[in-house]
């Protein structure tokens, strides 16, 4: 059985991919904020009221997953983190928005990735008897970023 899941979002998506033969060891997609995108649409109340950004400079980051059985799981998802910085980079967007779990957020200041929490954490839902929680959080694509993940020389 394969465990692959599609949605509306993925056929305009930019997706990444980090591979070893024929397994998938992680992913995530990219969605543009022109287009309608998950925040958006599935979790307009972490946005607290405000309208939901637009623009060809800001895109979500969503779907970032890691396959749970790579002895390299954390150096997986650094490269993954560091690849949301490049395409940032390649596309001239000036800020990624994420919504992701607590456990998430930790995982991406860990990877030294400056993210700001904007919203939350907020229960969404319920799952394996437990409470669901997600927040709104982003960062912005400049040169310290970009430095902090060796893509560019840090400015002097």
């Amino acid at each position: 059985m394969d465990l692959l899941e599609f949605d509306h979002f993925d056929q305009k998506a930019w997706h990444c991919a980090v591979l070893c033969g024929d397994q998938m060891l992680g992913y995530w997609r990219a969605l543009c904020t022109v287009e309608p995108y998950l925040l958006e649409l599935n979790f307009p109340a972490l946005l607290e009221g405000k309208p939901a950004p637009k623009s060809p400079r800001i895109w979500e980051i969503s779907r970032f997953a890691l396959a749970p059985d790579d002895p390299d799981r954390r150096e997986t998802g650094r490269l993954l983190v560091r690849e949301m910085a490049a395409f940032g980079n390649d596309f001239q967007v000036n800020q990624i928005l994420g919504v992701t779990e607590p456990a998430f957020e930790r995982f991406l200041l860990r990877c030294h990735l400056p993210i700001r929490r904007i919203s939350g954490p907020s229960v969404i839902g319920q799952g394996h008897g437990r409470d669901v929680q997600a927040m709104l959080v982003s960062f912005d694509v400049n040169s310290h970023t970009l430095a902090s993940f060796g893509l560019i020389a840090e400015a002097a």
